[in-house]
């Protein structure tokens, strides 16, 4: 092994055994170091040296271990001593380095790290070590040697080339500007040093409100070392495809920053927690979750977990023995007691009793093998064979030198390509039935209600039934039990081992369960119960097992379907704009689907803002669509007539407009929105819906316009202490960058051809081939935004 990969101290940020040291100086000052960013002083217990001097052992303590004196004399001071456990201890080994055989990081204390460089301990460090600790909030002026010294400082900030502050401050800015909903937020230390970074545009925090129920948290650009520390959201739509739900930079891997990071993407989040979660292996990131999600199902991603562990097994002699038959016990366990006969087999043929490695598997097993994993709907977000895979998010874009600079620069060109896939797929699924493979009513059934590419998933599995054979077991009054063996061909020539699944079919609902547990990471019934189902002549396929979300109309059905406040007693002018700009930006996804919905947007819009800006109409229009109770009264309308220059009514005739002298205003012709004529024959829901319910399915949000630039200062307002739903960032955090009474002045950042201002500087191409997705979002974007601070004020 070489140098360069043993001396791996300084790369560490947290005392780890495994650790190696050049020097007992090297020892001291990483811990010493490590000590006073978390807060706490050092003492040397035990320290022994070779004649050459040459450190052979070494233990480091903290200063409160220890009792302190038992009898101690009179008038003494009564001792600090707690008896903490946390220390170091490194031993020299024949290569010639010290190597960390034992670390305790747990104090019984609280630490303190604001006031720890005061302590005793610190006092007798060099003045050049003291003046780079002072330092240490930015290396400006510090030399490359001294840089190298607190590489692991680095931890507590997060690593910034040059010119990397003001691309982040300029990438924020003009997402912003582009979408008043884009939120961010930034984490401080207590020296003032950048530590944490979160964003999410628009889209995403729509997307949530649709596919929320799974999200994957993607830490796997610091796993890999990345050059920069990217940390991903993601969820999947309903063509099953990877969408993004927020992004994040951290400095360090600690808990700390996970759960800052997880609690600021769950208020961005408006306070949704998901139902089901997918991380990488870490026990940081799995205490994160405990304390953020409590209640969320926590699982490890399958692919990442059997990568690493292939990784590691290349050190075992037969690696590629037992690599097969951990793929095996893995991916072919479908119950628990299976697996547990097949994992002891695999122990046992191995002789792998002891072994650290399989021993932590197998205390994880509940996260990460399937067999326990059934109880939960996965939307197909982890693999079910060993042969899948899993693409990055930001695969062609990102690299693992790529610097923050260019990531930034390219963000906006790679979320546009993943536009385009999904607005190609959802033209695909309205206008392409695909191809049927049979003539069972279950296809043509789903083929008219899922996306293709979900329906396509569905065709395999109908396809797969040829291979299985179905054999009756057992029949009870309302149920049977049935074995499918499964016959799986590798190739032309070869087959696999028959493998057997138990089905239970339920006269009562048409209920059937299968031990493979296909339909629950899925949401698509498996090959085994469609053989079954056909078996007892159910050709349809039965409604509970008809998920919504991987229907063609998914979003549609569900802004219909939310039972939204309609928010009209809001007396703040600040909720309104939240209310009203959440509830139109929940329509712009739909409204670009079609050019007919783009159409019929439009001219709903040009309706409404004739119904706002002319007194008569507004009040026509209140009185149809309103309740009595929701109305304002007199002196609202009073006060809201002085302030906002509208005009007043006849408190006697509240129907008839208030005489006055001159010439009598032109009689303006009154439009109704019942008569208002459609570019397409068909009935359009988006119109009827907005017409006809009166609580309308626009999505709310109570804290959208408030999210500015944001910054999280030390003792200001801890997100752990305020609800979600009150939390305010441009109050609490920092400048309010678009608050409604400036909003004006984004007609100078907006200009026509949005299109335009948001790829102008990136070369692209063929602008023209996105026109039709981006145009119209960016239009209605737009026609929505003007139509909100309209609202505002007339309310």
């Amino acid at each position: 092994m070489a140098m360069d990969d043993k001396v791996v101290a300084m790369d560490g940020r947290t005392p780890q055994v495994g650790m190696v040291f050049k020097s007992y100086e090297e020892v001291v000052s990483f811990y010493k170091l490590y000590a006073l960013r978390v807060g706490f002083g050092v003492a040397v217990k035990k320290s022994s040296f070779t004649t050459y001097g040459l450190c052979r052992r070494l233990v480091l303590v903290c200063t409160k271990g220890g009792k302190g004196r038992e009898n101690a004399c009179y008038q003494s001071r009564p001792t600090a001593k707690t008896d903490c456990r946390a220390m170091i201890v490194v031993k020299l080994w024949g290569d010639g380095l010290l190597h960390l055989m034992e670390a305790h990081v747990e104090h019984n204390h609280p630490t303190n790290p604001s006031s720890a460089r005061f302590l005793k301990c610190y006092k007798k460090m060099s003045c050049r070590m003291t003046n780079m600790i002072a330092r240490a909030s930015g290396h400006e002026g510090i030399s490359l040697d001294d840089r190298e010294s607190l590489n692991f400082m680095d931890g507590g900030r997060l690593k910034l080339e040059e010119g990397d502050n003001e691309a982040i401050h300029q990438f924020f800015a003009r997402m912003q500007a582009k979408n008043p909903n884009f939120f961010y937020l930034m984490d401080l230390d207590t020296e003032g040093r950048l530590r944490n970074v979160f964003w999410a545009d628009a889209r995403s925090r729509a997307s949530y409100q649709h596919f929320g129920d799974v999200i994957s948290f993607d830490t796997s650009c610091l796993k890999y070392k990345f050059n920069i520390p990217l940390v991903l959201f993601l969820g999947t739509n309903h063509h099953g495809q990877s969408i993004l739900l927020g992004c994040g930079f951290v400095a360090e891997q600690i808990v700390e920053n996970y759960t800052w990071l997880l609690k600021t993407w769950l208020t961005c989040m408006n306070g949704s927690v998901p139902n089901a979660v997918i991380t990488d292996e870490s026990e940081m990131i799995k205490e994160a979750i405990s304390d953020v999600f409590p209640k969320a199902r926590h699982r490890i991603c399958l692919w990442r977990m059997m990568k690493s562990v292939k990784e590691k097994l290349k050190e075992y002699a037969e690696h590629k023995t037992i690599k097969r038959a951990l793929n095996r016990v893995v991916f072919e366990s479908c119950q628990v007691d299976e697996f547990e006969e097949k994992w002891s087999e695999l122990i046992k043929g191995f002789g792998l009793k002891g072994d650290d490695l399989f021993n932590s598997l197998y205390e994880l097993r509940s996260f990460w093998i399937p067999a326990f994993l059934k109880d939960t709907f996965w939307a197909g977000m982890s693999i079910t064979h060993y042969k899948e895979r899993i693409n990055s998010f930001f695969e062609g874009y990102l690299y693992l030198e790529t610097c923050l600079k260019e990531f930034l620069s390219k963000y906006e060109v790679s979320l546009q390509s993943k536009y385009e896939t999904e607005a190609q797929a959802d033209y695909e699924s309205l206008y392409n039935a695909g191809i049927f493979v049979s003539k069972y009513h279950m296809e043509e059934q789903l083929s008219k209600l899922y996306s293709l590419n979900i329906f396509k998933v569905f065709q395999d599995e109908l396809k797969g039934g040829l291979y299985c054979q179905v054999s009756l077991i057992k029949v009870d009054a309302s149920s049977s039990t049935y074995k499918v063996r499964e016959c799986a061909f590798i190739n032309e020539i070869e087959k696999a081992e028959n493998k057997d699944y138990d089905v239970l079919y339920i006269v009562d609902g048409f209920q059937v369960h299968c031990s493979c547990g296909f339909f629950q990471f899925r949401g698509i019934l498996c090959r085994h119960a469609l053989s079954v189902l056909k078996l007892q002549q159910v050709y349809d396929i039965p409604a509970r097992y008809i998920i919504d979300r991987w229907r063609k109309d998914f979003k549609q059905l569900n802004l219909i379907s939310r039972k939204l406040k309609d928010g009209l007693n809001n007396s703040n002018s600040m909720e309104r704009y939240d209310n009203l700009s959440m509830r139109c930006l929940s329509l712009v996804d739909i409204g670009v689907m079609s050019d007919e919905k783009y159409q019929l947007a439009l001219k709903l819009i040009r309706e409404v803002e004739k119904s706002l800006l002319d007194d008569n109409l507004f009040r026509d229009l209140q009185r149809k669509l309103l309740p009595f109770d929701n109305r304002l009264s007199e002196s609202d309308e009073n006060h809201a007539s002085h302030e906002y220059g509208m005009y007043e009514e006849s408190k006697n005739s509240p129907a008839l407009p208030m005489k006055r002298r001159g010439r009598p205003p032109k009689k303006v012709k009154e439009t109704s929105l019942e008569t208002l004529p459609s570019s397409s024959k068909r009935k359009d829901n988006l119109g009827t819906s907005l017409i006809d319910n009166q609580n309308s399915f626009l999505q709310a949000s109570p804290n959208a316009s408030q999210l500015g630039a944001q910054i999280r200062i030390p003792g200001g307002v801890n997100l752990e202490e305020v609800n979600p739903n009150e939390l305010s960032f441009g109050n609490h955090y920092g400048i309010h960058a678009t608050p409604p009474d400036i909003m004006s002045n984004h007609s100078t950042l907006q200009s026509a051809n949005a299109l335009q201002n948001q790829f102008g500087q990136q070369n692209l191409g063929n602008q023209q081939a996105v026109q039709w997705f981006y145009q119209p979002f960016f239009q209605v974007l737009k026609l929505l935004c003007v139509l909100c601070f309209i609202l505002v004020y007339l309310y």
